[in-house]
């Protein structure tokens, strides 16, 4: 009998922690559902709820608009890598196959490649060639700031985001952050635990 009182006491002690565990973490699942959820406003009684990601769709396609184009997409980091060395390397070589085929085909068309000497044909190659690779850094220069003037890649991330359905939003989230909110679980269970230790310790000796 009086290990059963025992035992029932014992359970009765770690009930409090153990409850105070479940409240943390459910509490803190809820808390990121109701960040996807409910996807449309809901009234209940006096309130209007709706989750907070499909209610601030806007806001949030927006904020990410200005981030894309302020801080991962900058057209002067695009024109410095493709101004790069090795990048520049790999279309000079590019340009001269191309300006060998074309100037080639152009004289089969004329029928006159075997009329004209190959070293003709070279040296008329290696100055088309060297004419371009010169001119290479400013048209690049030239085109990307074209490109940026006529292309808002704030816009189009808004536009982007804000078509997305909730559910793609959601998914999209989550693909990004399922193992911190899975952390946040957890840690709302960890956490009502140490409360619930403390709660006990409390009605132990000052109750």
């Amino acid at each position: 009998m009086f290990e059963l009182t025992n035992i029932i006491t014992f359970f009765k002690y770690l009930s409090i922690p153990l409850i105070s565990a479940f409240i943390g973490w459910i509490t803190n699942v809820i808390a990121i559902k109701m960040l996807f959820y409910p996807r449309r406003p809901r009234k209940i009684i006096f309130f209007t709820i709706q989750g907070i990601f499909p209610k601030n769709k806007k806001r949030i396609a927006t904020k990410l608009g200005n981030v894309v184009q302020r801080d991962l997409i900058n057209f002067n980091d695009i024109k410095g890598k493709l101004k790069d060395g090795d990048s520049l390397d790999n279309v000079k070589e590019e340009i001269a196959i191309k300006v060998d085929e074309v100037l080639r085909g152009r004289l089969e068309k004329m029928k006159i490649s075997n009329i004209v000497p190959e070293q003709i044909v070279k040296s008329t190659h290696k100055a088309i060639v060297s004419q371009i690779e010169r001119e290479l850094p400013n048209f690049i220069d030239t085109a990307l700031t074209k490109v940026e003037s006529k292309l808002n890649i704030h816009d189009i991330v808004v536009s982007k985001v804000e078509n997305f359905s909730d559910e793609k939003l959601e998914r999209m989230l989550l693909d990004i952050t399922a193992k911190e909110f899975k952390f946040v679980e957890v840690l709302g269970g960890v956490l009502g635990f140490i409360i619930g230790i403390f709660q006990l310790i409390m009605s132990l000796f000052y109750f």
